[in-house]
């Protein structure tokens, strides 16, 4: 899979960028790293939503298991088995490819089984139970792309370390797109590293040589002082 160079429109003066092909076949968990507003989620949208692929910023497109950054359009009105039998209905693309003993098996990991026999609406639940299930239902999904955005918000320590691992594991079936403004993250998990800033790709390699990015480090590792990097 390559990334091509695109111009994409957002508003008047507003315009999402990358001006080189970037090839991303030898690597299959890709970081997309950079602050809020600086175009992260965006550039994975032009790969997930069909909408848009007629922009060709990647060089090709499949069916992609997905976690958004934001779970209320998805979680607004629904309890968990609703949730699960809109994942598992064949009728729609996503049910084609939802494994229910693989998203049980997640949901041991990530100790959500007592959310899924209760009947209450997710939006009681706290946010970080939410984030909890919407993982395992996109791990769950078996696609040549997973995207992750931002998976790690709410998480606890134990979480966000079970999450690591529910990684690993994907990574072994599907090529990864790590969104996330925490370099920590990018370091457990990513073997290449997109950096945007202001709309557009400001850098990428692979995750080896983040040690020669001295302003990337000292820019982001003040934020994840508090945690084991």
């Amino acid at each position: 899979m390559k990334i091509l160079p695109f111009n994409y429109r957002i508003a008047k003066e507003k315009v999402l960028q990358n001006t080189t092909a970037m090839d991303l076949s030898a690597w299959n968990c890709v970081g997309v790293l950079g602050p809020v507003g600086s175009g992260k989620s965006l550039l994975i949208k032009l790969l997930a939503d069909m909408q848009l692929r007629d922009l060709g910023a990647f060089s090709e497109y499949s069916f992609c298991a997905y976690l958004s950054q934001d779970l209320t359009q998805l979680f607004t009105g629904n309890t968990p088995q609703s949730i699960l039998e809109l994942y598992a209905d064949t009728r729609y693309t996503v049910g084609k490819h939802f494994d229910r003993g693989l998203f049980d098996r997640y949901a041991r990991r990530m100790r959500i089984e007592g959310l899924l026999e209760e009947n209450r609406r997710l939006l009681t639940y706290s946010e970080g139970e939410r984030q909890r299930l919407g993982i395992c239902l996109a791990a769950a999904v078996k696609a040549k792309v997973c995207i992750l955005d931002e998976p790690t918000t709410a998480l606890d320590t134990e979480s966000r370390m079970e999450l690591y691992r529910i990684i690993a594991d994907i990574r072994k079936r599907a090529r990864i797109f790590m969104i996330s403004h925490r370099l920590a993250d990018c370091l457990y998990v990513c073997d290449y590293l997109i950096l945007m800033e202001d709309l557009h790709i400001r850098d990428h390699y692979p995750l080896q040589e983040i040690i020669e990015k001295a302003d990337i480090l000292s820019y982001y590792l003040p934020q994840s002082e508090d945690e084991d990097v």
